[in-house]
């Protein structure tokens, strides 16, 4: 009954060679939740020996293409199998998000004979704190984050209880720093901030901009929310080079394990 976050990529919009867009998947027990699915999501499963007929739950964070390009391909893939009895997982998204993927998915495939609209949906608040219980005991709360006006953001908190033991992990998608993030990450077993620039390489840049976040700002909010683990994503192609100094910068602010994943790290909580 053990907890595990598999971290998918870690890459902002512009991937690095040795890794691709940010996406993670949280196994709990049975339950398999992928959070955002950008353009490489069926190789990203596929390296981990995981198939998208696992997935019980997607959550999208916005709809940013980074983050929703391999939504076709996902449902895509769902067309294609020969199981008439394969379940379809649950989509989890706001309403802007939802409007954006469909009309991906009209673009690139129009109806698939239904798939897509056979997929259960939850849709949440953009502009309010929600809470979503998936699981007797896994629940999902979500807050606005601060990204961008065309693509608004929600950050996740997955929690557990019961037979998978008390532990939460917090995802805050792409944002600038906002007050919801030290609620989202609040003694969370694990933090997924967001790193897109360094303070240390980017001074100008050293309270975020242009929607995304640097290494110490990351720190910093993993310090103040108590968290027991930062792991830095959504890192720019060109940084990933110098990932040492993002990891530095974030340790000046927080005294606990900071890391930035390679693809295919699994993490047991």
């Amino acid at each position: 009954m053990s907890v595990e976050v598999i971290f998918l990529g870690v890459s902002a919009a512009l991937p690095h060679r040795d890794t691709a867009n940010a996406a993670y998947l949280v196994r709990i027990g049975n339950e398999r939740i992928l959070i955002d699915c950008g353009p490489c999501i069926l190789q990203q499963l596929d390296s981990v020996n995981v198939s998208p007929a696992e997935l019980t739950h997607v959550f999208f964070t916005h709809r940013h293409g980074d983050h929703t390009l391999g939504y076709p391909m996902l449902m895509l893939w769902y067309e294609l199998q020969e199981n008439p009895n394969l379940a379809l997982p649950t989509l989890i998204a706001s309403a802007q998000t939802f409007a954006a993927l469909d009309t991906l998915m009209d673009t690139a495939f129009g109806n698939v004979e239904g798939v897509t609209a056979s997929a259960p949906r939850i849709v949440l608040p953009q502009d309010a704190p929600a809470e979503v219980q998936i699981h007797p005991h896994i629940r999902l709360r979500t807050f606005p984050m601060q990204h961008s006006d065309f693509a608004p953001v929600l950050g996740v908190r997955i929690e557990t209880r019961g037979p998978f033991g008390e532990h939460a992990i917090a995802f805050t998608g792409d944002t600038l720093p906002n007050p919801n993030i030290g609620v989202l990450a609040q003694e969370a077993d694990l933090l997924v901030h967001e790193a897109t620039l360094s303070a240390t390489l980017e001074p100008q840049y050293a309270e975020g901009a242009y929607g995304h976040s640097t290494a110490q700002v990351a720190g910093r909010n993993a310090r103040a929310a108590h968290a027991r683990r930062l792991a830095l994503t959504h890192i720019e192609a060109a940084t990933l080079e110098q990932r040492q100094i993002l990891i530095e910068e974030a340790q000046r602010e927080f005294e606990g394990q900071v890391f930035i994943p390679v693809p295919g790290l699994r993490l047991v909580l």
